[in-house]
């Protein structure tokens, strides 16, 4: 399936799909989502498997066991560089059959009129442009190199 899957395409730098990388492990990949796609708001990272496995339920236990721990990582960062909200994470699996986790911030203030999946439709909501993202991604980057707080 690697060849025509979007996601396997984008951990070989191709597609549209390719954001800034974030942390590249031996079983994981987390990176924000592309400003192509999508609002460019800063905070909506991507938890994705290396290996072409097209559901949670397909997973090793070790892949589980590190999709797990960069979810968690990702969702600490976001909240220790953003201070957002809210740090959200969901599975839905519909659109690319390749594992992937959403782990996305609602930045402080979000109307409450907005819904909790689509931070990106609050026209007043914060933007992110080529060199801010990039700093952010550096700074995130950084609670990938940190042991474990607490």
């Amino acid at each position: 399936m690697g060849e025509s899957c979007p996601i396997c395409a984008k951990h070989r730098g191709l597609g549209p799909l390719v954001g800034p990388v974030i942390f590249a492990g031996e079983l994981v990949v987390v990176s924000h989502r592309p400003l192509t796609e999508g609002a460019p708001i800063p905070g909506y990272l991507f938890v994705e498997t290396r290996r072409h496995a097209p559901t949670l339920a397909d997973l090793t236990g070790a892949e589980a066991a590190a999709v797990g721990g960069a979810a968690a990582r990702a969702a600490y960062a976001l909240r220790s560089e953003l201070e957002p909200e809210f740090v959200f994470s969901a599975i839905t699996g519909r659109s690319v059959p390749h594992f992937h986790q959403h782990v996305f911030a609602r930045p402080a203030g979000t109307p409450a009129t907005i819904p909790w999946y689509d931070v990106g439709s609050w026209e007043d909501g914060p933007r992110v442009n080529d060199s801010s993202l990039a700093a952010l991604c550096a700074r995130l980057a950084t609670h990938f190199e940190q042991p474990w707080p607490g």
